[in-house]
């Protein structure tokens, strides 16, 4: 088998499912060994595709098939790339220290919880407490976060760094597209959203019209962005 071909490992064995601890205990040997592209069948197992140190700077493609568990990505490092063909469940990159991370579906609560790097991007909507605790070290690029549709209730809580992207697809202009009571605690970072933002912590954050460097980066990066979820 060519190593640049997926090597698939399934999440069950003997009708079983195999507990999260062990799925990385494999998916760790695996990297040791020099595979660079691995597909796992999930089925609920926890952390898939974080902590992938062992790559090293070499280009690492996580490929999750079935249900992904709750902090897919956590800790995941640089070069490391993570797509999850469906719907996600809670604390995509949580602690994301670098990786990219592509969701084909709407995403349950805490997406980016705590994320100093990295880039998410989710084809749907995410549930509440999205971006919350981001924070960015000024020698990296700050972490982005990417959404198709809306997001949850208490987005960018206590949020100290980083960009996030809302595009409020398929709205209403009734929708609250940030959910409710946003950006509390905010002290750093940016938001672009499209649609309303009524009820946001306007002592924490403030409204500011779009620069032409703002307007250009947007289009070069939306561009970027619907690729990654195959929308284009």
């Amino acid at each position: 088998m060519k190593k640049d071909a997926f090597i698939k490992i399934p999440g069950k064995k003997e009708g079983q499912r195999i507990p999260s601890r062990i799925l990385e205990e494999t998916i760790h040997r695996h990297i040791k060994n020099g595979r660079r592209n691995i597909e796992i069948e999930g089925y609920g197992q926890h952390g898939i595709g974080g902590r992938l140190w062992e790559a090293g700077k070499e280009e690492t493609h996580i490929r999750i098939t079935g249900q992904s568990g709750q902090r897919t990505g956590s800790l995941g490092t640089a070069n490391t790339r993570i797509e999850v063909m469906g719907p996600a469940s809670d604390d995509i990159g949580w602690l994301n220290a670098g990786a990219e991370i592509i969701v084909h579906g709407n995403t349950s609560n805490g997406v980016m919880n705590g994320a100093a790097q990295g880039k998410v991007y989710i084809g749907g909507s995410i549930g509440a407490r999205g971006m919350t605790m981001t924070k960015r070290n000024p020698r990296f690029e700050p972490p982005e976060l990417w959404v198709l549709g809306m997001a949850g209730d208490y987005f960018g809580e206590f949020m100290a760094g980083g960009i996030a992207v809302i595009c409020g697809h398929n709205s209403e202009p009734k929708d609250q597209i940030l959910g409710h009571r946003p950006l509390v605690g905010m002290v750093g970072g940016e938001v672009f959203v499209r649609g309303s933002v009524k009820g946001f912590s306007q002592k924490d954050a403030q409204l500011s019209p779009l620069s032409d460097e703002d307007w250009n980066w947007l289009l070069a990066n939306l561009e970027i962005f619907l690729k990654k979820i195959n929308k284009t």
